[in-house]
C-alpha cells in the first residue's frame, strides 16, 4: 500500500514538472533553450569567409576584389540566414494571418494596414535609406526580445503559483535590459553601423559631442540592467530554496540574458544580428508549426494547405513550404540586383528592400500574434 502511494506521488510529481514544459523537456531543450547554440553559426561562417577570401586563388575564383572581403562574407552570411531560416520563419507568420480563412475574416482592417508597411519600405528605401535601416535595426531587436517575453509568458502560465505583475515586469526589464550596456556604449562611441551603413543617430548623444549625455546614457543603461539582474538573480535563488524555481523559464531566461548581453560586442553587427536571428529563427518556427498542429488538433484550422503542412509527423512540409515562399524572395532580390545601375540602388539597397517589405509585416503581425498565450499553456 505505502509503495503505491509513494508510486503515485512521484508520477505526480514527474506530471507536475512536464507541464512546466511548453511541450515537453526534449521539445523544449530542442527548440527553444539549447537551440542559443546557433547564434554561433553565422560567425563561424563569416570568419571562415573571411579565411578563404584571405587566399588569393579563391578571391579570384569568386571574382573578388581585395577590399569587397568584408562586404562579400557579410552578404554571404546574410544571403544564406535568409534563405535557410531567416526567410522561412518570416513567412511561417502567414500561416497563422493571410493564409488562414478565420484570421483574414476577423482581421480585415489588422491586415491591411499591414500592407501599408512595403510601401513605407520602398519609400524609405529610395528616399531615406539610412533611416530606412535604422528603423529596422531597433524594430528588429525588440521584435526578437518580444517573442523571448512571449515564451516566457507562456511559461508562467503553467506555474502552479500565478506571477505577480511586479515580477512580470522584472523578468521583461532584465531581458530587454540586457541588450543595451555594450549596444548603448556603442552608440555613444559612434561605433554602430550595419556594414557600410551607420546608424541614424543623434550627434548630440556621442560622448565626443557631449561627454556628460554621453556617458550618462551608458551609465544609466548599465545601471538598470545590473539592479534588475541582481532582483532577477535573489527571486530566482528564494525560488530555487523553496522549490518553486520554474527550472525551464529559469534557463532560457539566463541564455537569453547571455546571448543578448554579449551580442552587441561583435565587430560586424549585421552578423551578430543573424547570430541573434538564427536562434530567434529556430524557435519561431518550431513555436509556429507546434501552435499550428495544436490549433489543427482543436479543429481551428480551415484552410486546407495550413491543415496539409501542419500535420504530426510531417514537419518537413511545413518547412519546405517556408523555404520556398523565401526562394520568392531571393528572385526578387535578385532581378533588383540586375537593374541597380539602371535603379541607382546599391547592394544593400536591393537587398534590404525586398526583405524588410516581407519583414516588417511579420513584426506587425507577431505584436497580436505574441498576446495569445493561451493557445500554448492551454487556457
Amino acid at each position: 500500500m505505502n509503495d503505491t502511494v509513494s508510486v503515485a506521488v512521484q508520477s505526480k510529481s514527474v506530471s507536475l514538472r512536464e507541464n512546466l514544459w511548453l511541450h515537453s523537456k526534449a521539445w523544449d531543450l530542442t527548440f527553444i533553450s539549447l537551440s542559443a547554440g546557433l547564434v554561433v553559426l553565422p560567425f563561424i561562417a563569416y570568419e571562415v569567409s573571411q579565411y578563404l577570401l584571405g587566399i588569393e586563388s579563391v578571391r579570384a575564383a569568386l571574382n573578388v576584389e581585395t577590399a569587397d572581403v568584408l562586404d562579400f562574407s557579410r552578404n554571404t552570411v546574410n544571403g544564406l540566414i535568409a534563405l535557410l531560416i531567416g526567410g522561412p520563419h518570416m513567412y511561417a507568420t502567414y500561416t497563422r494571418t493571410f493564409l488562414d480563412t478565420d484570421f483574414r475574416k476577423h482581421h480585415v482592417k489588422f491586415l491591411l494596414g499591414s500592407l501599408l508597411l512595403p510601401v513605407g519600405v520602398v519609400y524609405l528605401g529610395v528616399a531615406n535609406f539610412q533611416l530606412l535601416v535604422t528603423l529596422f535595426f531597433f524594430w528588429a531587436s525588440i521584435h526578437i526580445l518580444h517573442q523571448i517575453t512571449y515564451i516566457l509568458d507562456c511559461y508562467s502560465k503553467k506555474q502552479a503559483k500565478p506571477l505577480s505583475t511586479s515580477d512580470r515586469v522584472l523578468d521583461y526589464v532584465v531581458v530587454f535590459a540586457s541588450l543595451y550596456p555594450i549596444g548603448v556604449w556603442r552608440m555613444v562611441t559612434d561605433n554602430f553601423s550595419i556594414g557600410q551603413i551607420r546608424l541614424l543617430l543623434p550627434d548630440f548623444i556621442l560622448i565626443k559631442n557631449n561627454p556628460l549625455l554621453g556617458w550618462g546614457l551608458f551609465y544609466t543603461a548599465t545601471l538598470i540592467f545590473a539592479v534588475a539582474l541582481a532582483l532577477w538573480l535573489r527571486r530566482s535563488y528564494r525560488e530555487f530554496t523553496r522549490g518553486e524555481l520554474h527550472m525551464p523559464k529559469f534557463l532560457l531566461m539566463g541564455l537569453t540574458i547571455i546571448v543578448s548581453f554579449f551580442i552587441p560586442s561583435y565587430q560586424e553587427l549585421d552578423v551578430a544580428f543573424q547570430g541573434f536571428n538564427t536562434w530567434h529563427s529556430f524557435q519561431y518556427l518550431g513555436l509556429t508549426l507546434y501552435i499550428n498542429r495544436i490549433r489543427d488538433q482543436r479543429g481551428n484550422i480551415h484552410t486546407p494547405l495550413i491543415h496539409k503542412i501542419s500535420q504530426a509527423g510531417k514537419g518537413w512540409r511545413f518547412y519546405a513550404f517556408n523555404v520556398g515562399l523565401a526562394l520568392s524572395t531571393v528572385v526578387l532580390i535578385a532581378l533588383l540586383l540586375l537593374n541597380k545601375d539602371a535603379l541607382g540602388f546599391s547592394f544593400d539597397q536591393c537587398y534590404y528592400i525586398v526583405v524588410l517589405s516581407v519583414l516588417l509585416m511579420h513584426y506587425y503581425h507577431d505584436h497580436l500574434l505574441f498576446t495569445q498565450t493561451d493557445i500554448i499553456s492551454g487556457d
